[in-house]
């Protein structure tokens, strides 16, 4: 009874929120590995496919783990894996500044949707008072 009720509250929406949140996290570490390293000589810019990742874990309903089959795959502090692109085009100091930029906007975007799933929780368990 305890489980489906805790299923009830933390639902598909907290938890592709707190999926996407790792995610993000984890990008943006990669994304800053990237300009840190943009004048060392043979470095090859990487990213993180965010959308395959999210959407493979979508589809399975649960976390994605995926196994470390080639040295530049990276780990986030949880121990999961997530395994990282080439970036195709040349490498621009611009370009790597708006995705930074754009995935800290998604980032504080998901916060902020969490935040509101959560007031709402508050909200019902104090019946509003």
């Amino acid at each position: 009874m305890g489980d489906l009720i805790g299923k009830k509250i933390f639902d598909d929406t907290f938890n592709l929120l707190q999926r996407s949140l790792g995610l993000r996290v984890f990008r943006q570490k990669v994304l800053a590995s990237n300009i840190a390293n943009a004048e060392t000589p043979g470095f090859e810019p990487q990213d993180v496919p965010f959308e395959k990742i999210l959407s493979r874990s979508l589809e399975k309903g649960g976390e994605v783990v995926l196994a470390k089959t080639h040295p530049s795959h990276l780990e986030n502090g949880e121990g999961t894996r997530h395994p990282l692109e080439r970036v195709a085009e040349a490498f621009e100091i611009d370009r790597e500044m708006a995705k930074l930029a754009e995935n800290n906007l998604r980032f504080h975007a998901d916060v902020q949707a969490l935040v509101k799933r959560l007031e709402s929780l508050r909200l019902a368990i104090t019946e509003g008072r």
